[in-house]
Parts: structure tokens; C-alpha cells; sequence
């Protein structure tokens, strides 16, 4: 291991330049909170990359360009999981996209994931000399200095989109109709769901694109009179502060922080214990935002996570299970849903099966399946 830090301590850009100046090859690996990042070098170039974060897989992001639907991801990840062969291959070979485009979003995709890390305010990293994946992957060559050049300009520019979008819970609203043939492939979809209801936070899962993006597509919208916020108010704080309430509510005042991530852990092993699955996702949030990066609690979140994927399994809530709606439109829509649970609710038609689902959703297999789990245990849904 040659390198490894903070980004608190060695920016973005500052580390990147260090390896493309090295003309170093191999893997430098980038985690925050759950999301960890991997940008593989040959010689000082980025040649490909790799997210586990779910918004940012290949089809997420066709889907997110216009190219590509759920039920067309669903058919080639069920050809992928026969066959072996890479997505994106599957998606040339069955004519969804040409080959040509599939390299140029595949390069978009790779500068897409690594310009979001310049929005991170806080991550681990560490690069690896000499080692990259041994699975087969579509040769990529980046330009870093282009890389670092674009995302210092969207740090200064998210700073101001900030100030006209302070947060994921404002609604955009239709003023007048735009001029599709205006909008770039990403922004299409954006302004597609855009319909006076839809949240940001809503608007990303509809669309498959980072928040940087659709909000960015907000803000030139409203500046040119297309669009006007509004801000519900409805439980906004609340859910801004939901984490520090369960915070408070179980450490003393005069524990240090080691102190309250301890404490903390410990009300989610008892939670888990019990089975409160939602709770124990909280108190782990609520330890995550005190240290994104403790080794401590990324441990405690992947055991947790794996229980809670094991027991929901065992209580019914399986991939071959088909859900289905089990209220009626009228009562759906005098609930209260999370962007998420919404997103996944309006995906459920009766035919596709719970892991189909998952696959085509741009939220994680734990967050969904707890999703699952909790429409099934309060009767919005039924599984068979």
C-alpha cells in the first residue's frame, strides 16, 4: 500500500493529480459512509472504474441517458446471470445500444463517479500499486486533468446551486413547457419527472441521476423561468434531524464521541436482537454520521446487514416472491411514503418478482428488502 489518507487531508483533485504525475498503476480505493469507490490506473490513466453504490451501476446510468428501460435491464440481467457475459456486451448483442455509445457513457459513467467524490466532505482512501481487477472490463482511457478541471468547477458550482436548492425535500413546479430538443440525453428523463409532486430526492430515484445532476437541471430550469420551488415544510425537520433524536435519546451528554458510537452500537445490537430492524438501521445511521468511516461501525453495518437480509428471507420476504398491491389507489394515496418505499410501491405490477425488482431499483438490496418487508408486515402489499 503506497498511499493512503483522508480527503480531509488531501483533496480530491490533489489526489488524483499525485497519480497521474506518478503515472502510478493500479487501484485507489474511496469509501464514505456505505458508498465505496474503486479507480483503476495504467500508467497515470484511468482505465475504468467501479461503484457499489446501486444509483451508480451501468444500467442505472443508460437508464439515466435515455437508452435503456427496466423491463430491457430486467431481460439482460436475466441473460447476464446465465450467461456470464458483461452487461454491456449483452446490451450491444441484443441491439439496445451501439457500441460506439455504449464506450462514450461507459467514459461519462467513469467521470461521472469520480467527479461526485469531489463533493464528498469526508472519506478514507488507499491506493494499491500494481493491482487491478482480473475480471475482463471495457478499456477505458480518462484524461485526469479534465477529470480534476471538471469537478473543481462543480464544487463552485454546487455552492450556488445550493443557494436556490437547499435541500432533496423542495418541489419543483412546471411553469411552462420546455423544448425537448433543447435538453442534453441526461436531462431528458430530469425534466420528464418533474410534475409539481415529485421531490428532488424523488426526482433522482425516478430518474437515475446523482442529486448534483438533478439539481443542477433544477436550477438552470427556475433561473430561466421553467420551473419554481416549493418548499412543503412537512416534516422536514424531522427527517433532517432524525438521527441526532436517536442519538440523544440513548448517550449521556458528557460521553465523549467513542463513547456514543459505542453506545450507539450497542442500542442497535439490542434493537436487532428484538427484531426492530427499522430502529437498528437508525441507531447505525446515527453512529455512521458521527464517523463515516469507523472501522467499528462499517463492521457493525455489514453484520447487521447480513443478519437482517438472512431473517427477512426466513419470515417470507424472498426474491421469488411476487408482490403484489393489497389496498386500493384511494388509501395508497392518503399514505405517507419515503422517496424509496414510493419508488419501490410504483414498481410493483403484480408480475415481477421481488429480486427482478431490487435488480432494476437504484436503492440498496438491505434498503429495499426492508422496504418489502415493511409493506408486506402493514398490508399495503401481499407476497405469493
Amino acid at each position: 500500500m503506497a498511499l493512503s489518507g483522508n480527503l480531509k487531508t488531501m483533496l480530491p483533485g490533489d489526489l488524483l493529480q499525485w497519480l497521474s504525475l506518478g503515472q502510478k498503476s493500479g487501484t485507489l480505493v474511496i469509501s464514505n459512509k456505505r458508498v465505496e469507490k474503486k479507480i483503476f490506473f495504467r500508467h497515470g490513466r484511468v482505465i475504468s472504474s467501479a461503484s457499489n453504490d446501486p444509483r451508480e451501476y451501468l444500467g442505472q446510468f443508460l437508464m439515466s441517458h435515455g437508452y435503456l428501460t427496466e423491463p430491457e435491464l430486467k431481460k439482460a440481467m436475466e441473460v447476464q446471470m446465465h450467461s456470464g457475459i458483461l452487461l454491456g456486451k449483452i446490451l450491444v448483442m441484443i441491439d439496445v445500444i451501439s457500441e460506439e455509445d455504449l464506450q462514450r457513457l461507459m467514459r461519462r459513467k467513469a467521470e461521472e463517479e469520480i467527479y461526485d467524490i469531489f463533493l464528498w466532505t469526508d472519506g478514507d482512501f488507499y491506493f494499491v500499486d500494481d493491482e487491478l481487477p482480473q475480471m475482463e472490463m471495457i478499456p477505458l482511457q480518462v484524461d485526469v486533468t479534465g477529470i480534476i478541471m471538471e469537478g473543481t468547477r462543480r464544487v463552485d458550482e454546487w455552492q450556488r446551486i445550493r443557494e436556490l436548492v437547499p435541500n432533496q425535500g423542495v418541489i419543483p413546479v412546471p411553469v411552462k413547457e420546455v423544448d425537448y430538443t433543447d435538453l442534453e440525453e441526461v436531462e431528458e428523463p430530469i425534466v420528464r419527472a418533474i410534475d409539481g409532486k415529485r421531490t428532488i430526492a424523488d426526482i433522482v430515484l425516478e430518474s437515475r441521476s446523482s442529486e448534483f445532476v438533478v439539481s443542477s437541471t433544477v436550477y438552470t430550469l427556475v433561473r430561466h423561468g421553467f420551473a419554481n420551488l416549493v418548499d412543503p415544510d412537512t416534516q422536514k425537520m424531522a427527517r433532517i434531524t432524525e438521527e441526532m433524536v436517536v442519538a440523544a435519546a440513548v448517550v449521556p451528554a458528557e460521553f465523549s464521541e467513542v463513547d456514543e458510537i459505542q453506545s450507539l452500537l450497542n442500542a442497535a445490537q439490542a434493537a436487532l436482537k428484538i427484531r426492530d430492524y427499522e430502529k437498528t438501521q437508525r441507531l447505525l445511521r446515527a453512529a455512521q454520521n458521527l464517523d463515516p468511516n469507523h472501522a467499528r461501525v462499517r463492521s457493525a453495518i455489514k453484520g447487521a446487514e447480513t443478519v437482517i437480509l438472512g431473517e427477512l428471507r426466513t419470515q417470507g420476504v424472498m426474491d421469488a416472491k411476487v408482490p403484489k398491491v393489497a389496498k386500493s389507489l384511494d388509501e395508497i394515496t392518503e399514505m405517507n411514503f419515503s422517496p424509496n418505499e414510493g419508488f419501490i410501491l410504483s414498481r410493483i405490477n403484480g408480475t415481477w418478482d421481488i429480486g427482478s425488482l431490487i435488480k432494476i431499483s437504484p436503492i440498496r438490496e438491505t434498503d429495499a428488502m426492508l422496504i418489502f418487508h415493511k409493506l408486506w408486515r402493514d398490508g399495503i402489499i401481499a407476497l405469493e
